[in-house]
């Protein structure tokens, strides 16, 4: 099972990837108290990824979790999309960090760590096979060049054809590559340096989105050619050197991210209204840090941060007429940021970190109905916390923290509305308390709660017209606890536990009166993962586990559409798997019980009929997986 830092920090290790069969953001559901993504079946466009009810809108907002792999920065939570492949563990940071990682992520981070090489040549391989016809090819090999340079190789391949019963058209079928090939040097003088470069190419049939009034619950029927395309790529250098003040770190990315199309039968009713959106994102950054070397009893660190960003599009809709857009939205950031800590006393440590960012927002987009738009903002945000750990005994320990973030402002490209482009930044007061018990090596306990009170909330909201546009809540308060457990329970069993708890109410909402009292969109009320494994000494093993997300609310322009919500449901996995030299073989279930559910609901496309559509998540799946080390 995993070793946890369970004051402020969740890690997965490899071990819990593989067993519990994780191979996207949507596999992480729950693996940490009160982290939820909302799903769109489209590879992460129009995903939403909250962690404590902090996130992102679903297309133009700045992220609430910033994602990042191996400290390198990603792009918007849009882009966010390749598989989950080649790791060694995943790191997930609860509450602001306004300093640990160089860009702003006021609701928490997600940090992938990839497989690195070790002393000499090593690889894996592996395939599995599942129901659809689902198929996944992997391989990874790492190893010393010389001396001086050694190297990291992943590539993956899936295909699927997909568990929707369209009728007509395509199902939800796809097929995806992905790759990664990390250059480290290390000449022994204090500098090192990683070159990496990553890919992915990914092709959808149609989405996974239904009506929920229908007797088969994945019936599909459109008459379009439905299907997404998506590429990108990322290129990054980091460089470590030690001066005569402590290390130096230069870390330099570049992420490239198209969408060419992304086509959608909207009517679903045989008619012949269709969407096809094109779009394309190109994110620069370069984040310089000092970790100074004081003393055994301080640290200090102080960094900078530029970040170019460029997001263009051109969306179409055919309703009867055609309605073709043309928009591009920019956005640089340049940010400092320092973190300060001290240890007092052994039983007593007190940190404070503080960030000052500047952003300039800006768009330009025509539209064939409306005026044209050319607007322009700049936003000036601080951000800062300070915390207090206090060992309480030799087996428990009090964390305290008090934090201020800010997530910029900015614009909407899918309204024609004027007043609804420009939305302002958000203002999140945190408080946190938490309290770790490890009476012995085999249990760790983590008890916490916290409270943000949030001042002008972003949410996106489906509008009249099929428009989606930006606002603001006035107040929004969002409050609740966490349970982490990890017990090695002896002879070979072990448990793992994550629970949480949010309430999130909206409670000062001037634009839209109706949504006051009423939970917040996108963010469910709970998360429960369990799981229960058995270790043999034969190298037989099996774990069982399962996977609660608590009701989640989709509001749209009227805030009287309590119907369009997914109550809670609950996945059951399992696996069986056995290790002798070097092979492994796996037989996993996902979702054994048959649950039918939805990971999101579009409101704006009922036609007022009163029944908008979800989108469905995958039924029981049932696979083998072979895989050897070498």
């Amino acid at each position: 099972m995993d070793d946890l830092d369970l004051s402020r920090e969740t890690i997965l290790s490899n071990e819990t990837i593989e067993s519990r069969q994780i191979n996207s953001l949507e596999g992480l559901n729950g693996l940490s108290p009160n982290l939820h993504l909302s799903g769109s079946g489209i590879k992460s466009f129009g995903d939403v990824i909250t962690m404590r009810g902090i996130g992102n809108t679903l297309f133009f907002g700045s992220p609430g979790v910033q994602l990042y792999v191996d400290g390198v920065p990603q792009g918007n939570v849009f882009s966010y999309g390749s598989d989950l492949y080649d790791l060694d563990a995943v790191e997930i940071y609860k509450g602001p960090q306004v300093s640990q990682f160089g860009k702003l992520a006021p609701g928490g981070a997600i940090n992938l760590i990839t497989k690195k090489p070790n002393d000499s040549i090593s690889g894996k391989a592996s395939a599995s096979f599942a129901t659809f016809n689902t198929q996944k090819y992997n391989l990874s090999n790492s190893g010393h060049i010389n001396e001086d340079f050694s190297y990291s190789l992943g590539i993956q391949r899936s295909l699927s054809d997909g568990f929707l019963d369209n009728s007509s058209g395509r199902d939800n079928d796809s097929e995806t590559w992905n790759g990664r090939l990390n250059l480290y040097w290390d000449g022994g003088t204090g500098t090192k340096a990683s070159l990496g470069a990553s890919f992915t190419s990914h092709e959808l049939g149609a989405q996974p989105l239904v009506l929920r009034n229908q007797a088969n619950f994945y019936a599909r029927s459109v008459n379009e050619d439905e299907f997404t395309k998506i590429e990108e790529n990322q290129q990054f250098l980091k460089l470590e050197h030690e001066i005569e003040l402590g290390i130096l770190t230069s870390i330099t990315s570049r992420n490239d991210w198209d969408m060419s199309p992304n086509i959608l039968d909207i009517d679903f009713l045989g008619g012949s209204h269709k969407s096809t959106i094109i779009q394309d994102q190109e994110v620069w950054s370069q984040e310089m840090k000092i970790d100074f070397d004081i003393n055994d009893q301080s640290e200090f660190t102080f960094g900078v941060l530029f970040s170019d960003e460029e997001i263009t599009g051109t969306p179409s809709r055919f309703v009867g007429m055609d309605i073709d857009t043309n928009y591009s939205i920019g956005s640089k950031n340049i940010a400092g940021f320092l973190h300060y800590s001290k240890l007092f006393d052994p039983d007593n440590t007190v940190f404070l970190n503080l960030r000052l960012d500047g952003f300039e927002r800006s768009i330009k987009r025509t539209n064939s109905l409306s005026v044209p738009i050319n607007q322009q903002k700049d936003f000036n945000l601080l951000s800062g916390s300070v915390g207090w750990n206090h060992k309480l005994s030799n087996s428990s320990f009090l964390n305290l923290l008090i934090g201020y973030a800010q997530k910029p402002g900015g614009f909407s490209a899918f309204t024609s509305d004027l007043n609804q482009v420009a939305f302002q930044e958000e203002k999140i007061l945190s408080y946190d308390i938490g309290v770790t018990f490890e009476p012995s090596e085999s249990l760790k306990l983590a008890f916490g709660g916290f409270l943000n009170d949030v001042e002008d909330y972003q949410f996106e909201l489906n509008g009249a017209g099929m428009d989606y546009y930006l606002e603001n809540a006035n107040d929004a308060s969002i409050y609740g606890i966490e349970i982490d457990c990890s017990w090695k329970i002896g002879d070979g069993w072990s448990f793992v536990a994550f629970y949480g708890i949010t309430k999130s109410e909206f409670k000062q909402v001037d634009a839209l009166p109706e949504l006051v009292g009423k939970q917040i969109t996108f963010v469910p009320d709970r998360t429960l993962a369990l799981a229960l494994k058995h270790q043999i000494d034969s190298g037989l093993f099996y774990q069982i586990g399962t996977r609660t997300i608590g009701k989640t609310y989709f509001w749209d322009n009227t805030g009287n559409n309590g119907n369009d919500v997914i109550d809670s449901y609950t996945l059951l996995e399992a696996q069986i798997g056995y290790s002798i030299n070097n092979w492994e073989i796996n037989i996993f279930g996902n979702n054994l019980t048959d649950e039918e559910y939805y990971t999101s609901i579009v409101t704006n496309l009922g036609f007022g009929n009163g029944n908008n559509p979800g989108v469905v998540g995958s039924p029981r799946v049932i696979g083998l997986s072979i895989s050897r080390d070498f």
